[in-house]
């Protein structure tokens, strides 16, 4: 393979993985709307034997700016936004690998809650995980 074909090589690899952040990117974006919204939280934690669904209502754009101010919520700065240390007196555990796992819809986050748009009619699962 000479230097030409090599570097013709390249460039359509690197155009190919643009072309992938790019769509990636766009499949998992979530247009925020502004106003009221009707919601669920549901939060379940197996070692404490507790499961409960809520109905909220809020005008916070993301599920980090209304976790601020949900009652029983309990949180903590860190350098990637909000750290979810629990609700109520279930909180997480790190030295036993506790941890909150968020799902919208039934579907692992692959955001933090600072990126996860607010949505009415969505469903905020926080369900108390262990192991990494």
């Amino acid at each position: 393979m000479n230097k030409k074909q090599k570097i013709t090589l390249v460039s359509v690899f690197v155009a190919v993985l643009v072309i992938a952040a790019v769509l990636a990117g766009v499949l998992n974006y979530r247009e925020t709307r502004a106003g009221g919204k009707a919601f669920q939280v549901e939060v379940v934690s197996e070692r404490d034997g507790y499961s409960e669904t809520k109905e909220y209502r809020s005008d916070a754009e993301y599920l980090g700016e209304f976790l601020r101010t949900m009652e029983g919520c309990k949180w903590k700065e860190g350098d990637f936004g909000i750290f979810i240390l629990g609700f109520e007196d279930m909180l997480e555990d790190e030295e036993n690998q506790y941890w909150w796992c968020v799902s919208v819809n039934g579907e692992s986050s692959m955001t933090g809650a600072d990126e996860v748009p607010l949505m009415d009619g969505d469903v905020y699962n926080f369900t108390l995980m262990q192991g990494w």
